[in-house]
């Protein structure tokens, strides 16, 4: 099957328009409407329903996105690894839940890259699901989630606890009804939404973002609360912030998780061993 055609498919999928799809492929639409065509011939199925103005995956659609997905992404990643300039050269792909990159991520990136000689990096932030699925299908080589793979396959090692506390600016002052009047929303997995919503109830936010520095740099800037790591506001408190000291504090276990069969354990586990370095000098700080 030609590659192209999984792209093409992939990109009307997330875009949901032909017109749109095509200009961001540098392709006519009749050229991106025949490629669809001939991807259904192959399937066998329409992979999309089309009415109106209104674009949508047909079943048959919706179960080849992941594939398509591996495809292109082994692919592309096998075009990689056999233009490597140096034979012993090998590429590892990291890829972590978005606000890990923020809290210590990049500094273990870093530290790898000095560390580890003749391994090409891939960095990626993406959803806890689309990463386990990744590790399955061997296009991803370490991911770092909120939650334990739950799979036979993959292996799972809890590398840190995060400490989350409620804080708020000087302006937001009072009990914790006030402060989740000014609450900023940040996506720190199933769990704590389970564990907020059970102690909290129905929350109204001024913002939701998957991103911690994002919101420590809303608060920097407007009034408001949010629940986040010690590690990260500890710099700020007293003058910027208060820890609402009512608030449960709330633990957050972080995952390094691989598949069993990976060829380059060894690299891995030594990167997961900088992570846990990293954590652990954060909280030394503290």
């Amino acid at each position: 099957m030609d590659i192209d055609l999984l792209k093409t498919f992939l990109e009307v999928q997330q875009i949901r328009h032909f017109g749109r799809a095509a200009e961001n492929l540098f392709l006519t639409q009749a050229a991106v409407s025949a490629r669809i065509k001939q991807l259904e011939n192959i399937v066998g199925s329409p992979v999309f329903t089309r009415y109106r103005n209104n674009l949508q995956l047909t079943e048959t659609g919706r179960r080849l996105v992941p594939h398509a997905q591996a495809i292109v992404i082994a692919w592309d990643r096998a075009k990689q690894e056999v233009s490597l300039d140096r034979s012993n050269d090998i590429i590892l792909g990291v890829g972590a839940i978005s606000g890990l990159w923020d809290l210590f991520l990049q500094d273990s990136l870093n530290e790898s890259y000095r560390e580890q000689q003749g391994i090409v990096w891939r960095a990626e932030a993406q959803p806890q699901d689309i990463l386990v699925r990744r590790l399955l299908d061997r296009t991803m080589d370490v991911a770092y989630l909120y939650e334990s793979a739950k799979h036979s396959d993959i292996k799972s090692k809890a590398v840190q606890d995060i400490d989350l506390v409620l804080v708020s600016t000087p302006g937001v002052i009072g009990s914790i009804e006030e402060a989740l009047k000014h609450y900023v929303a940040v996506d720190w997995g199933t769990t704590f939404n389970i564990q907020f919503a059970k102690t909290f109830g129905n929350v109204p936010v001024l913002m939701h973002t998957h991103l911690s520095r994002i919101a420590l740099n809303f608060l920097l800037i407007n009034e408001g609360s949010a629940y986040l790591p010690y590690e990260l506001i500890n710099d700020y408190l007293g003058e910027r912030f208060h820890i609402n000291q009512d608030a449960p504090r709330i633990c957050r276990r972080i995952y390094a998780c691989y598949h069993e069969e990976n060829k380059y354990e060894k690299q891995i586990r030594k990167f997961i061993s900088l992570s846990e370095q990293q954590l652990e000098e954060q909280g030394s700080h503290e």
